[in-house]
């Protein structure tokens, strides 16, 4: 079993990843360095041969400065960034099956993303997600999310001032771009889990919707222990549950990769990403991620090692 840990050194709150060690890359903005300091010495030399040549190596330099310009300025040129590949990937392992990642102070903040933040190549603050280049195409992927409660939801618990119904606990599986919920009424098909679903429930099972929330049909006072809203949430109700588990189908995952074709880079650059985020809903915060394929990593991750 491969297992891979986060660390938190590029992230605004802590998180720990552990990671099975391999050599990586050297970053693409070394290597346009290097071309840099090479065609530029080559200019100098010919120089001194002719005139032409050296006109000719003023108006390279001059294209070169320009291309250094905008990346000082934070613009990605094809040339910055190479195409993703996950076999120059620290941690990358051909033999691995799963992934783990373990967090010791994810967030818990109430509608916020689970995992901590990050910074962009760009400079810019982006929620960190599993980024979909990382995903085997045509294959579903399963997923387990365990998590803990923040203590004052399990001291107010203990003293009788709240309970899980009262408490919001919701973890929602969604698109990192968009936040669109798997489990929506718009694709509830794309959430595949064993638990009571409002948008897929047995005419003649033992679960009923009551408002928002999945109730016995015999009780409703009884609620699910686990169960998927109509918006996609996956809602916990009792304590007792630290953790679920649900697949996203091959048919969603390829779109989720789509995002980063050349087609939708060259429409709306900004737009051509996504992967899986989870949002929460409070009292809880993420502990443990694991997945059922090798080699999947989140974006701080990839952008970090220079795609």
């Amino acid at each position: 079993m491969f297992t891979k840990r986060f660390a938190a050194a590029v992230l605004a709150l802590s998180c720990s990843l552990s990671f099975a060690s391999c050599g990586g890359s050297e970053s693409s903005s070394s290597d346009s360095a290097k071309e840099t300091t090479t065609t530029t010495a080559a200019a100098e030399s010919a120089a001194d041969e002719s005139t032409e040549e050296s006109s000719a190596a003023e108006s390279e330099e001059t294209a070169e400065s320009t291309e250094e310009s905008a990346s000082d300025s934070g613009e990605n040129t094809d040339e910055e960034r190479p195409a993703y590949d996950e076999t120059k990937m620290p941690g990358y392992d051909a033999s691995a099956t799963e992934t783990v990642f373990e967090f010791t102070d994810a967030p818990d903040s109430a509608w916020g993303a689970a995992f901590p933040g990050f910074t962009t190549p760009e400079g810019a603050s982006s929620d960190d997600f599993i980024d979909a280049r990382s995903l085997e195409p045509d294959k579903d992927v399963h997923i387990k999310v365990e998590f803990k409660y923040t203590d004052m939801t399990l001291q107010m618990i203990e003293e009788g001032l709240t309970d899980l119904h009262k408490t919001q606990v919701v973890i929602g599986p969604c698109h990192a771009n968009g936040w669109t919920k798997f489990g929506s009424w718009e694709n509830p098909q794309y959430l595949v889990c064993d638990y009571p679903a409002a948008n897929d429930l047995p005419v003649d099972g033992d679960w009923v919707v009551k408002g928002e929330n999945v109730v016995s049909k015999d009780d409703e006072e009884v609620w699910a222990d686990v169960f998927v809203k109509d918006d996609g949430f996956i809602k916990i109700t009792s304590t007792d549950v630290t953790s679920i588990e649900f697949t996203i189908p091959a048919e969603a995952v390829n779109q989720l990769i789509e995002k980063y074709s050349d087609e939708n880079k060259a429409a709306d650059p900004e737009s051509a990403f996504d992967g899986i985020l989870f949002q929460l809903g409070g009292s809880m915060s993420v502990t443990k991620v694991t997945i059922d394929q090798g080699n999947v990593f989140l974006a701080s991750q990839i952008a970090e090692a220079g795609f």
